[in-house]
Formats: C-alpha cells, structure tokens, sequence
C-alpha cells in the first residue's frame, strides 16, 4: 500500500490538470467506417456534451492537423466526403469547450487501402549464445521475414560486449544499407543499455513510476535505435536509488541522457527472457517456445479471438487511456471488455488484446496477479500492456512485464507511462511501428503527462516489433517456367481465409515489388505473365491477399510466399528503349523525362510512367509528327520508374528511370 500512495502522491504532483479523471473519460473512442462511395465515416459513443466535438485530418507521418470539422456535442458520427477509395488519413477528434479539451481520440483509417509488398530493411541482431542452439529456429524465421516482404540482415552480439559496441556494429549494417533498415529485433540477452539521471528531486525527472528508491539509470533499448544522437557518459553522479544496478556515475558504461537525445530511427523491439528461473526453464528454451509461437501466428496457425479486456485497478489515475485509446481503432464497441479479472479471465478464454494496470513491484502487479500467476496459468493473449511501478525497469529476475512473453504473449509494454500509440495496427501496421511513434512522441499525440515520462529512455516494446494484428496464411511451393514467351507460374493453395492472390516480379537489385495482375485478384492457384518482356534472370513471388474489415476501415492484407528465379526468354525480341531506337531521358532526371523516337510518330504512340509496383502515375499520347514527349515529373519523389511505350495497342519498349 505504501508504494502505491507514493506513486498516486507523485502522480498528482506531476499531472494535476488530470487528477479527478479516468483514463476512459480522457479519451474520445473514435472508430471507423469504410463506406462503398468511398467516404469514410468515424464514429464515437454517444453522450450529452455541451461543448462540440472538433475534428482534424493529416497524412500519415506529417505534423501538421488541418481542421476539418467542428459538430454539436450532440453528435456521435462525422462523414469525410473527401476521401477515395484507396486512401487513408489520420483522424484527431477532440471533445472541446471554452477553448480546452477535455478528451482527444485518434484514429488511422482508411478506405480499401491498397497492400504494401515491401516492408523494409530489418536487422536482426541475436545473442551469439542462441547462434547453434536456436539456428533452426532463426534460419525459420528470417525465411519467413523474407517471404513477408522485410529485407533481412542478421548480425550477432556477445552478452560481454559493451552496448557501444553493439551500437557500432547495428549502425554499421544501417549505413551499409544506406538508411533502408527501419526496424531491428533484439533476440537473447544481448547486452542491455543503461541510461539516465532519473531522481526524485526539485528540478530533476522524476523515475517514470515516481519511487525515489527507483533512481539513476534504467534499461534504453531506444540507445540501439538511435543512428546519430549524442550518448555521453561523463556528467552524471547518482547513487539514489537501492540497487546497485541503476547506479550511475562517469565512465562506468551507463550514459547521462534520461531524455531520447536524437530521433530514434528504427523500431526496436526485444525477446529476452534470460534471469527467468520462476518459469523452470533456462532462457535457451523460453526463448525457443517464443519463437515458435510466433512462428504460429504469423502462419495464421495459432488463433484467439478478436476482443480486448482492459482490468483497470488505478481509479483516478489516467493509465489506462492508452488502452481505450488503441483498442477503440481496433474492436468494435461491444468488443472491448472492461472491469474483467486479467488473470482468471485470460485463464479460461482468448483475447487479441490485454491490458492490466495498478500498484506494483518487480513482480507483482495489484488486481492483476504476479509472475507466478503466469508460470500456474496459460494467459490466452497474443498482445498484452501492463502498467504500475517497478516493473518498467524489466531487466531484472522474474520481471512481470517479461513473464507474459514466457507464458502466451508475442508482445509487452509498459503502457501508459508514457501513452503508447499503436493504433495504426488496425490497418495492417506491424507494433513497431507504433512503439517507435511513442518513444519519439513529445507533442505530436497527447502524452498523457504522467511523470513527465515522454521520449525518456525507459520505453521499451518486449516482442517481436514485426508483428501485425492479423496475418494471412501463406503460399508454400512456387514454381516458374519460361515457354512460348510467357513465365508460367503454379502454386500450392494457401490455407485458411482469403479472397486470392497477388503475383509480383521482384527487382532484386532495387528491392522493389511490380504487381502483375494490378487491377484483380487471381483466384485460380496458377498464371501465365504475358507482360514479362525483360529477357534474363527474373524472380517472382506469389502470396495470398484478403481485403480486411476492421474498426479503422478496409485494406488489403499480404500473407507470405515463396520467391522463384528463373532465366526468362522473350521470343518477341522486345528489349530496351535504347535497342529500339527509343530514348529515354535525362536519366537519372529530376523534373522531367522526355522520350524521343528515332524518326516522327504515327498516331497510336502512347507513354505510360509506373511506379515498380505497377500503379500507373501518368499516361500520356504522342503527337503525330512529334519526334518527342516530355512528362513532368516535379511532384514524383526520388526513386525508381518504369517508362512503358506502346503503339496502336501494342507493347514496344519498357526502361527503367530514375528520379534523383
């Protein structure tokens, strides 16, 4: 009792506008829905309201909110009749009066959102310990990353090593990808990063959970996902709190910094469970077990139930706003359950997502159990986030924020110290993602103001940061002939739900999908690409998509498959621009490409600009009697182009153009 008066007592201190208010009431539970026209509308709980509800709109990953609306509080829906089909913005939804607000929502949604290929560079960095003992389990999964869409890099670090040195390394691999590395997953106990000059004092940040005696240095993760921030470790004395870990005084290994002091660049996430001995099992094998249950579920072969629980135990406290927050994009209403028991209900019954917050200790958390609770019983979650004091700090014995990974659990977070934001999961984004949007978080999402806990160092995702809320069943066998100017393609059919597949020829020097049936989806289980008239070694992929409907609209799903290569012969003798008599150019080219034919045009001469997934982005027709065409370029962003030219119908030349 005495740890949790202290932290309520140091809470109000450092969030008083917020002290008589619920993590509920400080949130607008906005939802989504994708209408057939194309529109989107959002939805909140009705209630009477004497002020109004105003409404912002962004694109993903801009700062600025353009005011879009501002409704009677009487109201609990707005429609966008601006949006597309295959478009989607980001949503804020404040609850106003008087100038204030007493309650924000946001939301990512969108309508039939197009699928994204490519996922991006990932590293994956493994204690050197697991290298033999789990090289089945790696090999497996690093395929199955492939098949998903991430480029994969792997490197190795020893539990002696000094984080700077694993940061030189991980930093190393990201500049040799030249910045095309966005996410990085920590598997084992590779050496833990200490930071900060947390301290119970006037003028100083208060630890994350308000204990005095939970002063200094704590784990920062964030350190391995910093590619150029400032990490010193020459100006801090503190020897405040009770453990002699989180001690921190100059050249001893531990850094000053207790705010973020860069931009992290890459979403990290950790499976460690080393220093677990409730659970009987040495790390080797918990680890093991994790990675095979991932393994499941990102093969669609370990299921739940679509609903949230959310146990909380903190009153007036604001924690567990993060969850109504999040689990609003995510379930519909009647899906999210509150006030049930996190442990017992968990025990006897799945859910998607958990959330459990109220006073602790290492490992114990008050209302929702301990880490024992996890070793007796099988919590059934794929997602959890708890929230009370102590266990923040996880890299310590028997942690109850690392317990669920060891029991069911793929993911943990300390959610709500600070707000966490993952909302975006409910339209198809790894979590991630949004564990890299709340570490940068200052002003970009309301933070919640709990501490002052805000891109400090302690936040941390323990899992797998490539993780969706829903994967597809993959395509496992893929085989391509070249005959009679086609590549003939055949595959095993996918288990479980999808509407069919998608067919991509995979550029393997740029690391770039081109869709080949764009505007369709294949339901048969082979294909024939007529399309093909590169003659040399081509790689193909085929995977399972389903379009899928959540609080936060529609998109389009990618389950994993196989790559295929083989030597293609195109016996149309179509070749390049260039051996056409075709020129395509400036190339490389910034504000426009011009296409010249070696003698007057017909009528017939057509020009198509693609992007390598195939989405035509301008299409233009020559004149008859030009030599010449120029499309302007100048709101394309860099990158890689197709130029396709066709005449009367028929396909001449492709050649590849580069914006710089």
């Amino acid at each position: 009792m005495k740890k949790l008066l202290l932290l309520t007592l140091v809470v109000m201190l450092g969030y008083a506008q917020s002290k008589a208010q619920t993590g509920k009431s400080q949130v607008v539970r906005v939802n989504a829905v994708a209408n057939a026209n194309g529109t989107i509308t959002l939805k909140w709980p009705a209630e009477t309201w004497s002020g109004t509800f105003e409404i912002a709109r962004r694109a993903l990953g801009t700062v600025s909110w353009n005011t879009a609306a501002s409704v009677a509080g009487s109201s609990s829906s707005w429609t966008d009749n601006t949006v597309k089909k295959g478009e989607a913005f980001e949503y804020l939804v404040a609850k106003a009066s008087g100038g204030s607000n007493s309650a924000l929502g946001y939301i990512w949604a969108g309508n039939t959102l197009p699928e994204t290929p490519g996922l991006g560079g990932i590293i994956v960095l493994v204690d050197s310990a697991y290298l033999k003992a789990l090289s089945t389990e790696m090999v497996a999964l690093q395929q199955q990353l492939k098949e998903e869409g991430w480029i994969v890099s792997s490197i190795s670090a020893g539990r002696g090593e000094s984080p700077q040195t694993v940061r030189n390394r991980i930093i190393a691999e990201y500049n040799r990808r030249k910045g095309a590395v966005k996410t990085l997953l920590i598997i084992g106990h590779v050496p833990v990063p200490y930071s900060g000059n947390y301290l119970a004092a006037t003028g100083q940040v208060y630890p994350p959970d308000g204990h005095p005696d939970h002063a200094g240095a704590w784990p920062a993760d964030g350190y391995y996902g910093d590619m150029d921030g400032v990490w010193t470790d020459a100006s801090v004395t503190n020897t405040v709190g009770s453990q002699t870990r989180n001690h921190n005084i100059p050249g001893d290994g531990k850094f000053d910094q207790t705010k973020l002091p860069g931009t992290v660049e890459l979403e990290v996430g950790r499976v460690d469970l080393f220093n677990m001995p409730a659970f009987s099992n040495n790390d080797t094998l918990l680890v093991r077990k994790y990675l095979r249950r991932n393994m499941l579920w990102r093969t669609n072969r370990l299921t739940t139930v679509e609903r949230a629980l959310i146990d909380d135990n903190f009153g007036t406290l604001n924690l567990s706003s993060t969850a109504f927050q999040n689990f609003s994009c995510m379930f519909p209403t009647d899906s999210i359950y509150e006030n049930r028991d996190y442990i017992s209900t968990q025990k006897n019954s799945p859910y998607l997502w958990s959330y459990g917050c109220g006073g602790g200790s290492n490992t114990s958390c008050g209302g929702i159990g301990t880490t024992s609770s996890f070793v007796a019983d099988s919590m059934q979650n794929i997602f959890t986030m708890l929230a009370g004091s102590y266990f923040g700090d996880w890299d310590q014995q028997n942690n109850i924020l690392r317990a669920p990974l060891c029991n069911s659990a793929l993911s943990s977070a300390w959610g709500g110290i600070p707000k966490w934001y993952v909302h975006h999961m409910a339209l198809g984004r790894n979590i991630g993602y949004g564990a890299k949007l709340s570490m940068n978080n200052v002003t970009d999402y309301w933070n919640g103001g709990f501490n002052l806990s805000d891109n400090k160092v302690h936040i941390a995702l323990l899992g797998d940061p490539t993780l969706k809320m829903r994967h597809v069943a993959p395509v496992k066998k893929l085989t391509a002939v070249s005959q009679s100017n086609y590549v003939k393609l055949s595959w095993s059919k996918a288990l479980g739900k999808h509407d069919g597949y998608a067919v991509y020829r995979y550029d393997t020097v740029e690391n770039t999908y081109y869709r080949v049936n764009k505007n369709y989806i294949i339901k048969d289980t082979f294909y024939n690409d007529s399309t093909n008239y590169f003659n040399g070694r081509n790689t193909y992929t085929v995977r399972p998509i389903r379009l899928e409907t959540t609080a936060s609209g529609t998109w389009y799903n990618l389950g994993a498959g196989p790559f295929v290569s083989l030597n293609h012969t195109n016996g149309r003798k179509v070749l390049s621009a260039q051996l056409m008599g075709i020129s395509i150019h400036p190339n490389p080219g910034h504000a426009e490409v011009t296409v010249s034919l070696a003698s007057p045009a017909d009528h017939g001469w057509l020009v198509t600009l693609t992007d390598l997934t195939g989405r035509v982005l301008v299409k233009q027709e020559m004149k008859a009697g030009s030599k010449s065409l120029n499309i302007h370029t100048e709101g394309l962003p860099q990158g890689c182009y197709m130029v396709l030219v066709s005449h009367q119908g028929q396909f001449v030349a492709a050649d590849k153009w580069i914006k710089n």
